[in-house]
């Protein structure tokens, strides 16, 4: 990494820190005034003034807004995300790591094989464009995504589960075979907006001069395909798996909630229903972190591997 490209990098990250301040106290600010509170929701018919004062203070939420946010940004930066009240006082980090775990290796695993699928099937149908075979794979595809998760689950689960017997219904872990079904339902779908906007660059790159000339020299064409048209197509591919990276840890609603699996998605949706503060502002800035991360990571793979981009870092 270059000098220009590293000074760059340094002040990505130091605009990264104001961003994440003004996320965080918006979010803070929309939860706090919002209507209803915690403490309605753990008293509940049980609701008494002089309970929920002592539960109020107990909490800070009795405080002024911006020292309940200046506390809140003290105990951050020592690595306290606070207390859920939902979960009888646990830290936050205690409730939401171990399903951020879960959802991960779920989304890790479910992306690799979306990309896996995606990449080479776009590449087959921008080389089969004029032909029937172009629309009729990408439309097979464009099917799969445009029926609903909570529609294919339950026909998924009746066919492959109960009249094949193919996988289980109780969830045993991201190891068991019964994850099978869970990542095919969250991978497949989304094969279709990879392989059409690789099927769009490896278009717009068959029509460059290089590949003429690559042509022209002889070469077969399974290395012109391999070797000039899909790497050069590859490099708009990057910035969409850089910024489907942070997705990876957001888990799917639908598929934890049908398949009982201990995710994250259900853990942020009981937190909004409860309402839970710290977890749902945990959650809020884990996303944004992991976005800003991602677009510099975007930036920085575009100079590793575009030398002009590195050059007009350098000159930026």
């Amino acid at each position: 990494m270059g000098p220009g490209l590293l000074g760059y990098v340094i002040r990505r990250l130091l605009w990264a820190i104001p961003v994440l301040i003004a996320v965080s106290f918006i979010v803070f600010s929309i939860l706090r005034l919002a209507p209803g509170d915690p403490v309605d929701s753990l008293l509940g018919q049980r609701y008494d003034e002089e309970a929920a004062a002592r539960l109020r203070a107990k909490y800070g939420y009795d405080q002024p807004l911006l020292q309940q946010y200046t506390t809140y940004m003290s105990n951050l930066v020592r690595g306290d995300l606070g207390v859920s009240t939902r979960h009888q006082d646990f830290r936050v980090g205690e409730v939401i790591w171990p399903k951020i775990k879960v959802s991960s290796k779920l989304g890790a695993i479910a992306l690799f094989l979306t990309f896996f699928l995606g990449i080479p099937i776009g590449v087959y149908a921008a080389l089969a464009r004029g032909t029937f075979l172009d629309p009729l794979t990408i439309s097979f595809w464009l099917l799969l995504d445009a029926i609903p998760s909570f529609v294919i689950i339950p026909v998924a689960q009746f066919v492959l589960a109960l009249k094949l017997g193919l996988v289980g219904l109780a969830w045993e872990g991201v190891t068991s075979p019964n994850a099978i079904l869970p990542v095919l339902i969250m991978s497949l779908p989304g094969v279709a907006g990879v392989a059409r906007f690789m099927r769009a660059s490896v278009i717009s790159v068959m029509h460059e001069d290089y590949i003429r000339t690559a042509r022209a020299k002889g070469l077969k064409e399974r290395t012109v395909v391999i070797t000039h048209i899909t790497r050069n197509a590859m490099l708009p591919m990057v910035t969409v798996v850089g910024l489907s990276l942070p997705g990876i840890t957001a888990g799917a609603l639908f598929v934890e909630q049908f398949f009982g699996i201990p995710g994250i998605a259900r853990e942020a949706l009981a937190s909004v229903l409860a309402p839970d503060f710290d977890v749902l502002l945990a959650l809020v800035l884990f996303g944004s972190t992991l976005f800003v991360i991602a677009n510099i990571l975007v930036d920085v793979s575009y100079a590793i591997i575009d030398p002009r981009v590195r050059v007009g870092a350098a000159r930026g």
